[in-house]
């Protein structure tokens, strides 16, 4: 039998009702009277020796009815703290236990989407920087570096994909190593940091990339900054999106709160949170799964928009958004006080998504019987059921108390054997809760972020976090024995698809250029590429034909036509020493 919805009354309706309920009883009682066999006169008789008694019924008749009174002005009195303020009345008992309900009945395998092969590292990254996105960073930072260039009267050498791949590598190393606070210039000359830096490309070119990418085209920006203050990151940010949304299939719960990701630059939607550490920065409300460390959909807080009205009910319009790709999934959404209102659990409901939430003391929705009392018992809890919607109030400490609201639940099942006697709700909301808040602390952990006063710099890094997240996510799914064992995995993972990413560069500048420095070879052949060829009597491109033995002494200035094959450097018959190699390894 399916469960009735909720019916709202005021007090003074309650308290009618009652009376109308207790007249007639009464009347009920004087109709039987009546129908009684005994005549009017016998009404008076009394035997004999029964008259004391009779005398008694009639005392404890008067008793009766007093105690009866007194009873019905406390069920009033309950009935009433159970009424909330808009007219809801919450029943102290649980609804009669129909048919089960359909919430929490998944029919797609959670995890990665099926027909779906990650190999490498690599291969779960570019599921979420796919190639749209590479293509339209290179062509708006083409741009600006053009005219960067012209400005100057200089030239801008193109970026093309295998260099930006190396670029975001390097920037992605830099976040697992924790070196995002380390100066570039002691990251690409120290010979003590990591040799990848170097053996990549030069300091000077990865700062150029660095201060002239851009994500949309800036000559059209201002037509759309008419309509949108986050113009110059909505098509990175909205594909990104659309990629975390299609490869993975959530839980049976999600979570959704919000991130600050800090910065103090000039932002027209700069927010101030100063619950926060960073307490100045960027707002962007994510829905995470509660069970795994992946984010599925996400929305950055730009406040009203140019043209628009005044927003209402914020963190309902919110979630109804972040929600919208699960909804009728029969899926649990988890949220905190923010979001969490009785209007939002029935829209949800209609959805078929439950919810679990806290609910603020100042909500009108909540009954008195709920509120903080310091007459209520500690670790106490009281159960309030509406419709379809479970209220539970349970008391932490002396004097305080926290309120839950819950559409998934339908009982009063409390954990009698711990200590603290929480109820279900509150334990479930414990497990479910810190999806969002996990998965900053890990971006956190091995961010690539670096100082900037830009703040679509600030978004790109922080989308590059959570899609290295994602990807490591996706992978392990996939390859459940990977790094098993190790605490650090998710740092390998990083410094594993960084090698990926910069290694085709490094192979191209290591064959593509003639003469590299000392220092650059070497650090190429640390990251395990060595360059072996004989040595040869033929000048290389760009050398002259003849020059002085490095090996000999200056007096003896002898010309010499070989140069090493490692260093490049000029060297005579007496000093050269020919390498032979077969041909199978010279392939």
């Amino acid at each position: 039998m399916a469960r009735h919805t909720h019916s709202r009354f005021t007090a003074e309706m309650v308290i009618e009702m009652l009376h109308q309920e207790q007249d007639k009883e009464d009347g009920a009682i004087l109709d039987a009277d009546s129908e009684s066999d005994l005549s009017d006169d016998d009404v008076d008789y009394v035997p004999q020796g029964q008259a004391e008694v009779a005398g008694d019924e009639e005392d404890s008749l008067d008793e009766l009815e007093d105690s009866s009174d007194e009873s019905s002005e406390e069920e009033t009195q309950t009935q009433a703290n159970r009424l909330s303020k808009k007219g809801s009345y919450w029943n102290e008992k649980p609804p009669t236990q129909g048919r089960a309900r359909t919430h929490n009945i998944l029919r797609r395998c959670p995890g990665p989407v099926s027909g779906s092969t990650i190999i490498s590292p690599k291969d779960a990254w570019e599921l979420f920087i796919s190639d749209n996105i590479i293509e339209e960073v290179l062509r708006c930072t083409n741009l600006e570096g053009r005219r960067a260039a012209a400005a100057k009267g200089k030239e801008w050498r193109c970026l093309d994909k295998v260099e930006f791949m190396a670029f975001i590598g390097l920037t992605l190393l830099a976040g697992g190593d924790k070196s995002w606070d380390v100066a570039l210039r002691e990251l690409f000359l120290d010979p003590l940091q990591n040799p990848m830096y170097k053996a990549t490309m030069g300091f000077h070119r990865y700062e150029d990339i660095r201060r002239l990418i851009r994500f949309d085209d800036k000559r059209t920006r201002a037509v759309r900054l008419e309509t949108d203050h986050m113009a110059a990151f909505r098509y990175v940010w909205d594909c990104f999106l659309a990629n975390c949304k299609k490869v993975f299939v959530p839980s049976d719960c999600v979570t959704i709160d919000e991130q600050l990701v800090p910065f103090r630059g000039r932002c027209k939607f700069l927010q101030y949170m100063p619950s926060k550490p960073a307490k100045y920065g960027i707002k962007i409300f994510w829905m995470c799964d509660a069970r795994v460390h992946y984010t599925f959909n996400g929305m950055i807080y730009t406040g009203r928009q140019p043209g628009e009205d005044v927003q209402r009910n914020l963190g309902e319009n919110i979630v109804q958004q972040l929600s919208s790709g699960i909804r009728h999934t029969g899926r649990n959404i988890t949220m905190d006080n923010l979001f969490t209102s009785i209007p939002l659990a029935e829209k949800l409901l209609e959805k078929n998504l439950t919810l679990v939430g806290t609910l603020r003391q100042n909500k009108p929705d909540i009954p008195p019987v709920m509120k903080p009392n310091k007459l209520r018992e500690k670790y106490s809890s009281k159960f309030g059921f509406c419709g379809n919607m479970t209220m539970v109030s349970y008391v932490p400490k002396k004097g305080k108390a926290v309120v839950l609201l819950s559409t998934m639940h339908d009982d009063t099942a409390v954990d009698d054997q711990s200590v603290k006697r929480k109820p279900e709700v509150i334990q479930y909301y414990n497990h479910t809760k810190s999806g969002v808040d996990t998965m900053d602390q890990m971006v956190r952990t091995y961010t690539c972020k670096r100082r900037t006063q830009r703040w679509p710099m600030v978004l790109w890094h922080n989308v590059l976090d959570v899609a290295t997240l994602n990807a490591f996510t996706s992978y392990t799914a996939q390859h459940p024995g990977y790094m098993g064992g190790v605490t650090n995995a998710r740092r390998l993972f990083i410094k594993e698809l960084g090698k990926e990413l910069v290694m085709p560069h490094m192979r191209r500048r290591m064959e593509g250029t003639s003469h590299l420095q000392t220092h650059i070879t070497e650090a190429m052949e640390r990251c395990g590429l060595k360059k072996v060829s004989a040595a040869t009597t033929q000048p290389q491109e760009g050398q002259v034909k003849r020059k002085r033995c490095k090996i000999c002494s200056t007096a003896k200035d002898r010309k010499a036509s070989s140069w090493c094959s490692k260093c490049t450097s000029p060297v005579c018959k007496e000093h050269k020493h020919v390498v032979v190699i077969c041909e199978a390894c010279m392939h």
